[in-house]
């Protein structure tokens, strides 16, 4: 019986010691050899002093190296937060500041995270650098002693939560989600997206099913056509907008793919059909979030419908509220909510048990959803305004802080807007402080030091006022 995360992988390794789990531009990496690797950094960690009760972030590109530290961060006992190598300088200070992180382990393809040096410590001939914070190693990073893992939901603002899973939680998820994708040692992943946004549960899954992880190069079609082909990919697993792109490749380029599934954002219900005609592969919709895993799948076998979600998986229960928490009545829109194993088992910051944030044991997403004549789920919107941008999620206030921070904006209003293929772009109107024409380019320079790429506006308009509510505050652009 699995106890814990390291669990995962010494089980594979175990018992497919010669299997390729990790395949990049450098070669095969096997399971033998990734916790090989993971159990040399977990000593070296723990040299250096980390362990039980402490937070680790994770900062780097998509590599066995990140897969490494994650799995090693948390044999030490430590509590590992993901951290994406394009955050700048800004936002790592604000997450270090949020969270109290002990200490920062990155493969230096992005910002150094902590002002000092750092020290070096080799991992399979990849440098890692792990930078110490300051904060007092006797203070523990949460309130729950066998916390493994944090994820913000999104940005670095108060407005985010972070989202805390102890060992319990994540190996619920992944026995549920290993049963429901149902991989097998015969299958490889091509895999597109970040690992600091979607580590859990999908890597993890991989592994413990056996699978091949396939790293791609980058996310041009012939790029990841010839990386399918060579490794003989059978599920890819990503958000739109490489599938997108593979919808216009020539037919038959993908046969070995026995189904793809579209998650992080909805796919326009055309480039899936495009998809499966061009290739005669299925697009199935998934529906995850970092506080239950992947509750909503369409089915694997069958005719898939892209413009559902599909069905709650097995053991999770789906129901639609009313604003009084009232279930409501069929075919009609409601507040999506979602029970079963795996729900997260805190908030960071305020501090929030679950049991605190659940409605008798229901956890709203913040979605509102209806059900089709099948039965599946369809997404009709979001009771609050966070923006989607190919996966990955803004809060409007977060970049608002940074535009009014320009001393020559007064106020300003962010919102989405649809995009064919980023799912949303960021807009945002503005109101000089002064009665005088902005400059569009400043302001985007201005945001773009200070702001991750997907964060930053693709438009910004000057406007002469922006609505308030009653309350005083900005009247969202719906």
């Amino acid at each position: 019986m699995l106890t814990s995360v390291e669990h995962i992988l010494a089980t594979a390794a175990e018992t497919w010691p010669e299997l390729p789990a990790i395949i990049d531009a450098h070669g095969a990496t096997s399971y033998s050899e990734l916790h090989r690797q993971t159990q040399v950094l977990k000593k070296r960690l723990t040299q250096t002093g980390l362990g039980k009760g402490m937070g680790l972030g994770i900062m780097g590109r998509n590599s066995c190296h990140f897969v490494a530290a994650m799995i090693a961060g948390m044999g030490c006992g430590s509590t590992v937060f993901p951290l994406s190598h394009q955050l700048k300088a800004a936002e790592v200070a604000q997450i270090l500041d949020d969270t109290r992180l002990h200490a920062v382990i990155d493969d230096l393809s992005g910002i150094a995270p902590v002002a000092d040096e750092g020290k070096t410590i080799p991992c399979a001939g990849q440098l890692l650098r792990l930078s110490w914070t300051g904060v007092p190693r006797s203070r523990p990073v949460t309130d729950l002693a066998d916390a493994a893992f944090v994820r913000y939901t999104s940005g670095t603002t108060g407005c985010s939560k972070g989202v805390v899973l102890t060992h319990r939680r994540i190996l619920e998820r992944v026995e549920v989600t290993r049963r429901t994708l149902g991989l097998t040692p015969e299958d490889a992943v091509l895999w597109v997206l970040p690992m600091a946004f979607h580590f859990l549960v999908t890597i993890l899954v991989y592994i413990r099913s056996g699978a091949a992880i396939v790293l791609a190069r980058d996310l041009l079609a012939h790029s990841l056509i010839e990386v399918a082909k060579r490794h003989r990919a059978t599920l890819l697993y990503a958000s739109p907008m490489p599938i997108r792109l593979l919808a216009a490749a020539a037919p038959g380029s993908l046969s070995g793919l026995k189904y793809v599934i579209s998650t992080s954002s909805a796919i326009p219900p055309d480039i899936a059909r495009s998809f499966t005609r061009r290739h005669g592969v299925p697009v199935v919709q998934a529906y995850g979030l970092i506080e239950a895993g992947l509750p909503l799948v369409d089915r694997l076998s069958g005719e898939a419908d892209p413009e559902t979600v599909g069905y709650p998986v097995e053991g999770f229960e789906v129901t639609l509220f009313d604003e009084c928490l009232m279930p409501v009545a069929d075919q009609h829109i409601g507040r999506l909510a979602v029970r079963g194993p795996g729900l997260f088992d805190a908030y960071l910051k305020p501090w929030r048990p679950a049991e605190e944030v659940l409605a008798d044991g229901w956890f709203l997403t913040g979605d509102l959803a209806r059900y089709d004549a099948a039965g599946r789920l369809v997404i009709c919107g979001r009771e609050k305004h966070v923006i989607n941008v190919a996966g990955n999620k803004v809060f409007p206030e977060e970049v608002e802080a940074i535009l009014n921070a320009h001393p020559e904006v007064a106020v300003s209003r962010v919102y989405g807007k649809s995009h064919p293929l980023m799912g949303e772009i960021v807009c945002a109107e503005v109101v000089a402080s002064r009665k005088r024409v902005l400059d569009p380019e400043e302001l985007l320079d201005f945001c773009r030091d200070r702001l991750s790429t997907y964060k930053v506006p693709q438009q910004i308009c000057q406007v002469a006022e922006i609505s308030l509510t009653q309350s005083g505050k900005i009247q969202r652009v719906h």
